[in-house]
């Protein structure tokens, strides 16, 4: 009976380890070598959150504020464009084509579209409207804190957020 008993807690914790990832949300690292080498990485969002929370929050900020000094004054204006797309309805917000090089950004559903399309290489970048909206918050404050950002991708679930192609190399990163 005894037994019984340690043989169910020790199978609990698989299950319940499953259960917080699944919970949590999953990212996923799908690589595609045009050699056929075939690499997918899961990374469980919690994993990388607690990852992000050892990058030293001072270096960070420096960093952010360095790059980010002659655009801050324009960050309250770019939060209230960001806030006007995301209540806008789905469209093409802008186009750009140059002989065979086409630049799409759209709003579809609660992410900002931007697809690069070339004859060798194909880039689509999908930006979660809650992502943005908190980095442009912890730009604005002067706070940078990495694993904040990370743990906004929970709110991201079933989204793929890049899908590349280059020649016959594919990468893509979807959060489950």
């Amino acid at each position: 009976m005894i037994l019984l008993k340690v043989g169910a807690v020790l199978a609990s914790i698989p299950v319940a380890v499953g259960a917080v990832v699944a919970g949590t949300g999953v990212m996923v690292v799908d690589v595609r070598d045009a050699d056929g080498t075939h690499i997918v990485v899961p990374v469980p969002l919690l994993l990388a959150e607690t990852a992000a929370r050892f990058v030293p929050a001072q270096a960070a900020a420096a960093n952010v504020d360095r790059q980010l000094a002659r655009a801050r004054p324009y960050l309250p204006v770019a939060e209230e464009v960001l806030a006007a797309v995301a209540e806008s309805p789905d469209g093409e917000l802008v186009r750009v084509d140059d002989g065979d090089e086409h630049v799409r950004v759209s709003k579809v559903g609660d992410v900002l579209e931007v697809r690069v399309e070339s004859p060798r290489e194909s880039v689509t970048v999908n930006v979660p409207f809650d992502l943005a909206r908190q980095a442009l918050r912890q730009a604005r404050d002067g706070r940078t804190a990495p694993a904040d950002l990370v743990a906004a991708l929970r709110r991201a679930r079933l989204t793929r957020l890049a899908d590349v192609r280059d020649g016959g190399d594919h990468v893509t990163i979807t959060i489950w």
